[in-house]
C-alpha cells in the first residue's frame, strides 16, 4: 500500500474520532479495524468540528470516502440518500463544465502564438550544403576518365 493511501486513511481516522462514538458505531467493525489497522500511524492531523474540513486541508480522496460513509451509513433516510446524491450528481456536472470549459477544442488554441509564421521558418532553415560521399566521387571520376558518366 502507498504511503498516499495511508494517509489518507489516517485523515479518515481522525475525522471518525473527531465525530465520536454515535457515528463510529454506524459503522461496520471491520471496517473502523481496517482503517485503525492500515493508516500510517505516524502521521496524525489534527481536526476540529468548529471548523469545516475543507478549510482545514483535509485530502480530497479523504473527503470523498467520508462522503461515501455518509452516503450508505449515517443517512437516516431515503430523503436524505436522495439529497446527498443530488448533491454529489451537481458536483459531478460543474466538474464536467469545468473540464468542457478547459479543455474544448475552439479555445484550446486561442491563447497559443503562431509560432510558426513565414520569417520564424525562414530564420530556423540552415541551408544544408551537399557533400558528395568519397567513394561516388571516386566512382564519378572513373567514369569520366573513360566517359561515361550520366551524372548520378
Amino acid at each position: 500500500m502507498n504511503e498516499n493511501t495511508k494517509k489518507v486513511y489516517s485523515e479518515v481516522y481522525q475525522v471518525l474520532n473527531v465525530l465520536g462514538d454515535e457515528y463510529i458505531r454506524r459503522l461496520p467493525k471491520s471496517l473502523y479495524n481496517m482503517l485503525e489497522e492500515k493508516r500510517d500511524t505516524t502521521y496524525n492531523p489534527k481536526y476540529t468540528d468548529e471548523i469545516t474540513l475543507d478549510m482545514q486541508n483535509i485530502n480530497k480522496e479523504s473527503l470523498n470516502i467520508l462522503a461515501l460513509l455518509q452516503f450508505n451509513y449515517w443517512c437516516d433516510s431515503y430523503e436524505e440518500k436522495l439529497e446527498l446524491q443530488n448533491i454529489l450528481e451537481e458536483n459531478e456536472k460543474i466538474h464536467e463544465e469545468n473540464l468542457r470549459k478547459k479543455y474544448n477544442s475552439e479555445n484550446l488554441f486561442k491563447n497559443k502564438k503562431n509560432v510558426y509564421t513565414k520569417e520564424a521558418i525562414e530564420n530556423n532553415m540552415a541551408i544544408v550544403e551537399y557533400k558528395e560521399n568519397i567513394f561516388r566521387k571516386l566512382i564519378n571520376k572513373i567514369k569520366n576518365i573513360f566517359g561515361t558518366n550520366r551524372n548520378m
